[in-house]
């Protein structure tokens, strides 16, 4: 009997396994001549179970090649919001323009805010603390930016630039692939070498440039 598995383990093996699969026809639509229906469809496959077998079996020897640490997960989810927290970059960049708070100092109440007095002061507090709650999460997203955009400077090999280019922009796996004329399968291992890199250039001491 095949194991049931969660959404979120569908959405990965359809990702990771039906994408290096040699039955998968990739195109206008997504098709698994294995099982002959539209990938998307797909919600057990006996390559998922040897799939899982092997990942308990790279858990354990962090070492081998399709290992994947805690950081390399987390550089692939920021690579993943990298367009969606550009845009709100600069959406929260015009709104405290818009607002009044300026971009050019760091804001503090004492320092800029008037001394409200009256009826007025707890609206005026109010747009204090709106203010410095878009100015602190600015903050937080333009660090996760600036530090994914400098590990990406230090990538030397053009075709995995690209690939980090493209995904960055948000494009999909099948799209890059055609695009760098790579199979699937080959996209995936640059894709797991530049999340590797990223890691421990972002988050760990054994740094080193790709190439």
């Amino acid at each position: 009997m095949m194991k049931t598995w969660t959404i979120e383990q569908i959405d990965y093996y359809r990702e990771e396994v039906c994408g290096r699969c040699p039955g998968s026809l990739w195109g206008a639509k997504s098709i698994c001549r294995v099982h002959q229906c539209s990938i998307g469809q797909i919600e057990q496959c006996p390559q998922w179970e040897v799939a899982n077998t092997r990942a308990s079996h790279y858990n354990r020897d962090p070492d081998k090649s399709g290992a994947k640490t805690e950081q390399m997960e987390q550089v692939e989810e920021e690579l993943k919001d990298y367009p969606w927290m550009v845009r709100e970059i600069d959406r929260l960049r015009e709104t405290l323009q818009q607002i009044g708070t300026g971009l050019t100092g760091v804001y503090g109440l004492d320092g800029t805010m008037p001394k409200a007095k009256g009826r007025h002061a707890d609206s005026v507090n109010r747009e204090a603390q709106r203010r410095e709650k878009y100015w602190s999460r600015l903050e937080q997203l333009e660090a996760k930016v600036q530090r994914l955009d400098a590990a990406a400077e230090r990538i030397g090999d053009n075709r995995k630039r690209t690939v980090l280019t493209c995904l960055m922009e948000g494009q999909r796996m099948n799209h890059i692939a055609r695009h760098i004329g790579v199979s699937r399968q080959r996209l995936h291992e640059l894709k797991l070498e530049l999340v590797r890199f990223l890691a421990k250039e972002m988050y760990g001491d054994d740094r080193k440039d790709i190439s």
